[in-house]
């Protein structure tokens, strides 16, 4: 029996008869006739000289100890303080220097015990993989280990502790090893005989009972409690609340169902790719900026690029793992995925090598789900928020920018004026005017600035101010579009422009003079038919920055109609994309030269609203009409 394990006891045989089946079996040949007291009596010859008659040992109760019954004394215990005490009781049963309980963690690779010191000191965890050490063989083949002070040794892997002499014995639960108890060094310096073994195995069923039931009395509290947590965090999210405060809490929460050293949560950027830390405990200050973790880098980011969550027994052996802490042996991360896509990553890192299992796994997936709830709860409420303060401001600007607009078109001697601007959008880039010169002259401005919306209309507002502070400067018109347009290349970027037809109505001489910079042409009805378009002057604002302009002068008669417009009207498309285009737009002019310059504003604009039908508005609509009135 020395230095070989024993083998798997037969079902039905007592300890002592299982025992002698071995020393048959490993000694040679024999044929053992009947077991009893004796390790075997009918040997073969040459053999049976060798034995030495194993005593029958004497009756013992092996978990008396104290006043603690067989296994009732044990049922009340938790796990730790019932391995204490049972740690306790094999090293007095046996007279052995060191008996710990090794148990096989839920779905870990690793088996875990503790060494309990005399007095206040804190118990020892050891750790050891499957198939590792002693308590691993025994694990792996299943069967007792006994190992004497100056017997050979079975083959065993991992780095072992020192010692003389070893009994390690199997616990089985519903048919599967669980726990083995493992006693070390005989006080006398001797070998674990077959009455210790004896002792350690009747004490060993009630030992696995005991430890049973407070693995399931364990899990139940464990269950309790995480219950209890993930409802605390329902209850929370049921309510406002702040995202940092809620994820704050989350990682207090998670820390009493799961032990960790550090945790993040990360949300990816889908813009970057990068993953934002929004809170984190135990890293070092400023870590996450540098090691800029993005999508597909670190465990963390092959996390948020698979959406599949991960355990990582040994950072040191995984080539995925960034070292953010000098401290991480195992990590831990789940996925935070909304609608099918993964927002996020829920990270833990432990100081412990193997320190996470499937049921961590599990549990950080349930608050993972809870984040993603809270996370795209604050998304929502934030974009809420943002689209109100949004609407709110687009309110203030499109009042901003009405007041740029004529309230109504002056009345003046001899002319019908009328303007409209409806923008594609609350806020738009076109812009027209009707401005006071004189007594006797009147300027009529229209223009469109590149883009859309809120860009487009503050670079509308630095042309207005431009433009009427050089015509109050300046008569003449070629200078002042000269200026203006110095004024807008120096302050808009070199992809911003603005297109813009400037004239001054000589109401007494009924004279237009006027300057095009890079508009779209005004159309002149004369006489109910012939069109004339409106073309000089010189590029758009912006372009050049030394641009000249000219400018033309035009005689009025009666009746004539003008219309100044935008390319929204021009360009505006029908259901199949079909552009309004300049050549209706001079029919209609045309077919409502008769009607007064209101009408004929309005005319045209349902013309072109007729036109692009369900597709609707794609652009600002700005038009203005001067038409000649007969003396």
């Amino acid at each position: 029996m020395r230095g070989t394990p024993s083998p798997r006891y037969r079902p039905g045989h007592s300890a002592r008869s299982r025992r002698c089946w071995h020393r048959a079996r490993a000694r040679g040949p024999l044929a053992a006739a009947r077991i009893g007291v004796l390790a075997c009596a009918l040997m073969s010859d040459h053999t049976a000289s060798s034995l030495t008659p194993v005593e029958p040992a004497p009756p013992v109760d092996p978990m008396a100890d104290e006043g603690i019954g067989p296994i009732e004394g044990f049922r009340s215990y938790h796990l730790l303080d019932l391995l204490r005490a049972l740690s306790r009781h094999c090293r007095r049963m046996l007279d052995c220097e060191v008996a710990r309980i090794w148990l096989a963690r839920r779905g870990g690779a690793r088996l875990v015990a503790r060494d309990f010191p005399e007095g206040e000191a804190p118990a020892v965890e050891h750790r050891l993989a499957r198939g590792e050490g002693l308590a691993g063989w025994v694990f792996t083949h299943d069967r007792p280990l006994r190992i004497d002070p100056d017997g050979q040794r079975p083959p065993l892997m991992g780095t072992l502790p020192a010692f003389r002499s070893a009994l390690v014995l199997p616990l089985h639960r519903r048919g599967q090893v669980f726990a083995a108890v493992e006693c070390l060094d005989r006080r006398d310096g001797g070998r674990f005989s077959d009455a210790d073994l004896d002792r350690l195995e009747v004490a060993g069923e009630q030992i696995a009972m005991a430890l049973d039931n407070a693995l399931l009395y364990e899990e139940a509290d464990r269950r309790a409690l995480e219950k209890e947590v993930l409802l605390e965090i329902t209850k929370t999210l049921s309510a406002p609340f702040d995202l940092d405060e809620v994820i704050e809490a989350m990682l207090k929460s998670l820390r009493q169902v799961v032990r960790y050293d550090a945790a993040a949560l990360y949300l990816v950027n889908r813009k970057t790719l990068a993953l934002e830390q929004v809170s984190a405990v135990g890293y070092p200050e400023g870590s996450d900026e540098a090691f800029g973790l993005r999508v597909g880098v670190g465990l963390v980011g092959w996390v948020a690029k698979t959406g599949e969550a991960v355990i990582v027994p040994d950072v040191n052996k995984d080539a995925r793992y960034v070292r953010a802490r000098p401290g991480t042996r195992s990590e831990l991360a789940a996925p935070l995925v909304v609608q099918g896509r993964t927002i996020g990553v829920f990270n833990l890192e432990s100081d412990v090598e193997d320190a996470y299992h499937e049921g961590h796994l599990e549990l950080l997936a349930a608050f993972a789900a809870q984040a993603a709830v809270a996370v795209e709860r604050a998304r929502l409420t934030r974009e809420l928020l943002e689209r109100r303060r949004l609407e709110k401001e687009l309110a203030i600007a499109r009042e901003i920018q009405s007041s740029f607009l004529p309230k109504r078109a002056p009345v003046i001697a001899g002319f019908e004026l009328a303007g409209t601007a409806r923008p594609h959008r609350e806020v738009g880039g076109d812009y027209y005017d009707f401005i006071h010169v004189s007594d006797t002259r009147m300027g009529l401005a229209i223009a469109d600035v590149s883009g859309k919306g809120i860009p487009a209309a503050l670079l509308m507002a630095g042309f207005r101010m431009s433009l009427l502070a050089e015509i109050r400067n300046e008569f003449a018109i070629r200078a002042v579009m000269r200026k203006v347009n110095s004024l807008v290349y120096e302050s808009t970027d070199p992809d911003k422009f603005v297109t813009a037809f400037y004239g001054v109505l000589d109401c007494k001489n009924r004279v237009l003079i006027f300057s095009n910079a890079g508009h779209n042409p005004p159309v002149l009805v004369r006489q109910g038919s012939v069109v004339e378009s409106l073309l000089e002057g010189g590029v758009a604002f912006g372009v050049l920055p030394d641009a000249q302009y000219e400018e033309r002068p035009v005689a009025l008669e009666d009746d004539d109609v003008l219309v100044l417009y935008t390319d929204g009207v021009s360009e505006a498309q029908s259901p199949t994309g079909e552009h309004f285009g300049q050549r209706r737009l001079e029919q209609c002019a045309v077919d409502l030269a008769g009607r007064g310059a209101a009408e004929i504003v309005e005319g045209i604009v349902q013309a072109v609203l007729d036109w692009t039908g369900e597709r609707g508005q794609n652009d600002d609509l700005t038009l203005m009409v001067v038409k000649v009135l007969a003396e």
